[in-house]
């Protein structure tokens, strides 16, 4: 099978790739195709799915639902957990360091690195790929949300209103993980708007 070679910058990618794995092109608008000699009759042309990048307001939306979910999980944590606490002597000032700090980082790095969606994601519909289209991994998981995030929240949350902007909906965070947010799919199949190859 052909490799799939990227028009933006000519890198060779697998076949299956959606992205390119050099610059992040949309592989499934960018693909150079066959030339007409190898190009299928029009009987026998597959549509190629065009992909749909979720912009700033939703992706917004899912991050308001994981703050009530971390909020609730803070809370009884802390109601249940007093003793836990306690009994190792943790002092408030570390408590609050672990909580407030270390719980979210926790949440959103396993949820996105080992499903590609947090529980506020899963409801708006949306999923977070790496740009071969699957999971990003814990590896890059981590970069987009520990390392990606802290550069798009110190620069006054522009890494994070990039993404209004950007062609590719991405946001700085994104960017340094190489991650995508798309429509996530229904039933395991894709929602596919097809065009014409």
């Amino acid at each position: 099978m052909a490799s799939a070679r990227c028009k933006s910058c000519g890198h060779d990618n697998t076949p299956e790739a959606r992205f390119c794995a050099n610059c992040g092109s949309d592989l499934a608008a960018d693909i150079e195709r066959p030339s007409p000699v190898e190009m299928p009759s029009a009987e026998t042309a597959v549509p190629a799915a065009s992909v749909e990048y979720m912009g700033f307001w939703i992706r917004f939306g899912a991050a308001m639902i994981d703050g009530v979910v971390i909020l609730l999980f803070f809370f009884l944590l802390v109601r249940f957990a007093q003793d836990f606490f306690v009994r190792f002597f943790f002092t408030s000032e570390l408590r609050a360091l672990l909580l407030v700090i270390f719980l979210p980082w926790l949440y959103h790095w396993l949820f996105i690195g080992l499903r590609g969606q947090t529980p506020g994601k899963m409801l708006a519909g949306i999923k977070v790929v790496n740009a071969g289209g699957s999971r990003p991994g814990l590896g890059s998981a981590a970069r987009r949300e520990v390392l990606g995030k802290l550069i798009s929240s110190i620069a006054l949350c522009l890494g994070f209103l990039w993404i209004i902007r950007d062609g590719q909906k991405q946001g700085w965070h994104d960017k340094v993980a190489n991650t995508y947010v798309l429509r996530a799919e229904k039933d395991g199949r894709r929602k596919k708007d097809y065009a014409v190859p």
